[in-house]
């Protein structure tokens, strides 16, 4: 071989790195099983991965530069550029360049919880963590972290996002907003539930015709405020109330077809108002939970407000609980015919809890990339919220948010190069004043020229 005289230089390898970067943004990966909607917490499982042919490319490199090009691709295995795309390949290469790899595990009860990836961008982190069963079929498509806390934040949100039916793992993501003062972060789960699904149309067997004969004849009990374990509604604004009216327990035994951690243990009006009092397990029943709901003739559900109140209380390993009742109230008045209305009910159904030990803790530096702006909402200053803009999405918050419903929410990003992305779906409620928007695709916050929340501009300042 002859001697050549082109000398292998630092611009080569820069040449070199960009072609690596460019072949991996490029590597063909399996199929998205993410929507705009997997954001907004609805689940989806993929039920078949297709299988996908590569091809090896031969090229020739001079060989100091492939002998670089060698050390360079085997410290980008080492970080995890390619860990992170093959364990998290449902999302984009765009979602996985920001993200730093973790790979610390933490087991127990046959459970391994491994912290995969994480990013930390302006006031909001987002990781990714996946839950495997090492000895069984624990795991499933509805698992539900109950019990978790990551060190900072203001609220938290946890939610499976991907489930692989064979290795049985769940990849589950956490989102939680807030300053955080120092780069080390810990996750911790103590509660794990198998099988838990939420559905809605169970049918609730109920006598009109016997609740309303005896409308005006029912007894009741009063309980004093330090009685009560908890409220809800409206009647919760009246907790300084010296007493509350509740049913009598036990009267009925009223099952739910399809639900079985709780039955009606009394149905009854009281003071023209209708309580439904039930009685849940005291092995799952504090974990499951649900509502009821009225719907009418033609099967159209009517908004009807709920209040509830759990009291009573009872002994599990030598510990007291509250809430071994729940009564929920519901004002009927506006309707005349109630032997029309038909209620029914919207439950989860939890399998098993698993109770554990799971925590891992790791370094993870923060972004600086984001834009701050503010808008009204509303018609007054005390409608104003702040809207932050970062590569994972977008942070709402402020007052007025308690008084906005989410699907009432419409966000749209102009880019410079005139394309758009609206945010329709992809919400979560983390607080009554915050609300967070995770973008299915990483946002280039430098390439966004304006922001539109519900059809007003937002100024954004770095």
């Amino acid at each position: 071989m002859g001697k050549t005289n082109n000398q292998f230089t630092e611009q080569h390898l820069s040449n070199i790195k960009r072609r690596f970067y460019e072949k991996i943004t490029k590597t063909e990966l399996e199929p998205n099983v993410l929507s705009e909607s997997s954001f907004s917490g609805l689940k989806q499982t993929q039920k078949s991965i297709i299988n996908r042919r590569r091809y090896r490319k031969f090229i020739y490199i001079p060989v100091t530069a492939a002998l670089s090009l060698c050390i360079f691709t085997g410290a980008a295995a080492a970080i995890g550029i390619l860990d992170l795309s093959s364990v998290l390949h449902f999302l984009g290469v765009d979602r996985i360049a920001i993200l730093q790899p973790v790979h610390q595990e933490s087991e127990d009860q046959g459970i391994r919880v491994e912290v995969i990836g994480a990013v930390r961008d302006g006031d909001t982190t987002e990781v990714y963590v996946s839950v495997s069963d090492l000895i069984s079929e624990r795991i499933d498509e509805n698992l539900d972290v109950y019990d978790y806390r990551l060190t900072g934040g203001k609220a938290s949100n946890a939610q499976i996002i991907y489930y692989d039916r064979a290795a049985k793992t769940a990849i589950v993501r956490f989102v939680t907003q807030g300053e955080i003062s120092t780069n080390r972060m810990t996750v911790r789960i103590n509660t794990l539930m198998s099988g838990a699904a939420r559905k809605d149309g169970y049918s609730v067997p109920v006598d009109w015709n016997l609740l309303l004969q005896q409308k005006e004849k029912n007894s009741y009990e009063m309980l004093n405020s330090d009685q009560i374990s908890g409220l809800g509604g409206k009647i919760a604004n009246g907790m300084d109330t010296d007493s509350f009216q509740v049913l009598r327990k036990d009267q009925t035994n009223i099952a739910v077809q399809g639900v079985n951690w709780m039955y009606i243990s009394n149905i009854a009006f009281v003071n023209g108002k209708l309580h439904v009092q039930i009685n849940p397990d005291n092995e799952v029943g504090g974990y499951n939970h649900g509502f009821f709901y009225f719907i009418d003739e033609q099967g159209h559900r009517l908004d009807i407000p709920e209040n509830s109140i759990s009291y009573g209380y009872y002994m599990k390993d030598g510990v007291g609980y509250g809430g071994d009742y729940i009564e929920y109230i519901y004002d009927l008045s506006s309707f005349k015919a109630l032997n029309k209305l038909r209620i029914q009910g919207s439950f989860t159904n939890i399998a098993e809890v698993i109770q554990g030990k799971w925590e891992t803790s790791f370094n993870l530096n923060q972004l600086n990339r984001s834009k701050r702006g503010h808008v009204n909402l509303g018609k007054n200053a005390g409608t104003q919220v702040e809207a932050t803009l970062s590569p994972i999405g977008i942070t709402l918050t402020g007052e007025a948010l308690g008084m906005i419903r989410m699907e009432d929410l419409k966000i749209e990003l102009q880019l410079k190069d005139g394309t758009r992305m609206s945010a329709l779906t992809g919400f979560i409620q983390l607080d009554n004043d915050l609300v967070k928007w995770i973008s299915s695709k990483t946002i280039r916050v430098e390439d966004v020229s304006n922001l539109l929340i519900n059809g007003q501009k937002v100024n954004l300042e770095e």
